[in-house]
């Protein structure tokens, strides 16, 4: 289902969930039923396998051995059935015995944290919801609650309340109690039977899904593209009430910590969201630089950043940029300024305070540190080696840069490689004057002209959409990019230009997509037309032809014309093999000429296979002579 299709469908079902709220719930029911239905299918599919292959079995033993003669006469019928009848007996064992990953994260014990277990404990004592049986600690701005499976599909849930370090050292205590809340809300069922139902539900069915691309097997590909058509639509069905999720966790969480802190829960995070990637993860990478191996205190680091008086003065501005976002379909959660409103009746909204003392001193106590220490040595196992990467590229940048020079004594290759240096070394670095320099001189540069497009919309002026346009009117290969860039830049101000954008993005998405469709494959029906290569580039294909090409006795080279897009060069090496070898030659040497590697991109088929032979006549009709021949 492509985006406007499912926008399309989730506004409809807004508006039924408005005007006949009996009939959209109707609705939910019903394409949760089906789900149910999809799965129950693929389960009762792998059982009447696994029961024919029983039965099988059991008339063989039965009869003494003598149904192994039947066998034997039907041959090829028996492996035909056999085939499918185990692929669908591995399908099952892979749908009914898989294990879904426990959530990562550092385990908590009520030792280390008494005084958040005792929070916890309150919260499900007021609410009598489920209990939470094990709180993990990540290094995430973040929190959630997880239901893990025993049992795989068959459920036996585990409950885990994830929190994220930073995100306590963001929060005081009265507001990440508003977070745990939120979340808790959710599993404690706030927003009724059904609501908890398909909360649940589409927790299961997201699993499932993500299990279901990691299978191979035809049978269980043919259960997978079951789920990949169900999805989109039962999304859809409950996304609606979904988001209605989210506004009864919110007013569980006011109820619990009170309006005001859950209120300033959502403002803090948005800001400590803008922190974390204006200021934190810059700062990290600024590290790099000058620390061949992982820093020891990243924790430490981000506590010290939400305290210092630069992230309490560039508060206002980022709570006023969250503000401005509107909700949209792409996210259950609905946009801050929504949240704020139907959590308090007030006009204007709540004070944000400084925070005096984190959620993570209250509520870690004195085994913060180690708890620091030990979020802070797996951070520095995972990135270990990507860091000392980054370090050593970081250093080959200077250097590269000291022998480049200042932009007025470079070239035009030059000036563009040291603005992307530049950029490497520093992606919050100004380049924006480099880029206005190199255009100056070379105006129909479009990669700097691209950036100076993206580097104006990102400093809120519109003229950089002049520049993104003119770049996409010369090279349509930039369309998604520049798209993307200016539908974000316009949707808050120009809801309508940033729909047309939105629009072109997906026409040229699923043209490109048509494009990666018709390359992946070679129809023996292809249109195909003399190649036009040039000299020095055909010379390099019949070298490799020589070389690989020990059974070929011709060889031709074609340009297929490829129907959603004939200005793309794709081309087809077609060869027969000698006549007198020993066997059928044909698949072998397809295998030894794909070694390549080809200066342009390439089908090798033979034209003695049933599937090409039909090329023969294409080639003489249009009088290509061959370019190898033996």
């Amino acid at each position: 289902m492509d985006l406007d299709r499912y926008d399309s469908l989730i506004t409809r079902l807004e508006n039924s969930a408005r005007s006949a709220p009996s009939r959209y719930l109707a609705a939910v029911v019903g394409i949760a039923l089906l789900g149910f239905l999809i799965l129950g299918l693929a389960i009762g599919l792998t059982a009447l396998a696994l029961l024919g292959i029983a039965a099988l079995t059991l008339a063989v033993i039965a009869s003494g051995g003598k149904a192994l003669i039947l066998f034997a006469k039907l041959g090829k019928l028996v492996i035909l059935l056999a085939l499918p009848a185990w692929a669908m007996v591995r399908a099952a064992f892979t749908l009914l015995f898989a294990r879904f990953p426990r959530p990562a994260g550092r385990e908590l014990a009520q030792a280390e944290a008494p005084v958040l277990f005792e929070r916890l404990a309150e919260l499900r004592a007021q609410v009598g919801g489920p209990r939470v049986h094990v709180v993990l600690l990540t290094d995430e701005l973040n929190a959630a609650i997880v239901q893990h499976p025993r049992l795989g599909i068959f459920g036996w849930e585990q409950n885990y309340l994830i929190l994220g370090l930073p995100l306590l050292h963001a929060l005081d205590e009265p507001e990440a109690l508003a977070v745990v809340a939120h979340e808790y809300g959710h599993l404690a069922s706030c927003h009724g039977r059904l609501g908890g139902f398909i909360y649940r539900l589409r927790s299961a069915w997201a699993r499932l899904q993500a299990l279901s691309e990691q299978w191979n097997d035809w049978g269980s590909r043919l259960i997978a593209r079951l789920f990949r058509w169900y999805a989109p639509y039962f999304n859809a069905y409950t996304f609606v009430l979904a988001r209605e999720h989210e506004y009864a966790a919110d007013r569980f969480s006011g109820e619990v910590a009170g309006p005001a802190a859950a209120a300033q829960a959502l403002m803090r995070v948005n800001v400590a969201a803008r922190l974390e990637h204006d200021r934190f993860w810059p700062e990290i990478d600024r590290q790099v630089t000058d620390h061949p191996d992982p820093i020891a205190d990243r924790s430490r680091l981000w506590a010290r950043l939400v305290r210092d008086a630069r992230a309490a003065q560039t508060t206002p501005a980022y709570l006023e940029q969250a503000l401005q976002r509107t909700t949209d379909h792409h996210d259950t959660h609905p946009c801050l300024r929504d949240r704020l409103a139907a959590l308090t009746s007030e006009a204007a909204l709540p004070v944000l305070p400084p925070v005096r003392t984190s959620a993570a001193t209250r509520w870690l106590g004195d085994t913060l540190p180690m708890i620091e220490a030990d979020l802070d040595r797996q951070w520095r196992e995972a990135v270990f080696e990507r860091w000392q990467t980054r370090h050593k590229r970081l250093a080959e940048c200077h250097a590269r840069l000291t022998v480049l020079g200042e932009p007025e004594c470079c070239t035009q290759e030059e000036q563009w490689e040291r603005i992307q240096l530049r950029q490497e070394i520093d992606p919050q670095a100004d380049v924006l004057a480099d880029t206005e320099l190199l255009l100056a001189h070379y105006p129909g540069h479009l990669s700097a002209r691209f950036l100076r497009g993206r580097l104006r919309i990102e400093a809120g002026d519109p003229a950089g959409a002049d520049d993104l346009e003119a770049v996409m009117a010369a090279d349509a290969d930039a369309t998604l990019a520049a798209c993307e860039i200016l539908w974000r830049f316009f949707r808050e101000s120009d809801p309508d230009r940033a729909s047309s954008y939105r629009q072109r993005w997906q026409q040229r998405s699923d043209f490109e997509e048509g494009v990666r469709r018709e390359l992946a494959t070679l129809p023996g029906d292809a249109e195909l037309a003399p190649a036009d290569l040039a000299p020095e580039v055909l010379a390099e294909v019949v070298q490799l032809i020589a070389r690989d090409g020990k059974h070929v006795r011709q060889a031709f080279i074609l340009r297929r014309v490829l129907r959603s897009d004939p200005g793309i060069r794709d081309y087809v090496l077609a060869f027969e093999t000698r006549r007198f070898t020993l066997g059928d030659k044909g698949a072998t040497t397809a295998r030894s000429l794909a070694r390549g590697p080809y200066p342009i991109r390439v089908f090798i088929v033979h034209l003695g296979s049933r599937a090409y032979r039909g090329y023969r006549r294409k080639i003489s009709r249009l009088g290509i002579p061959p370019v190898y021949s033996s």
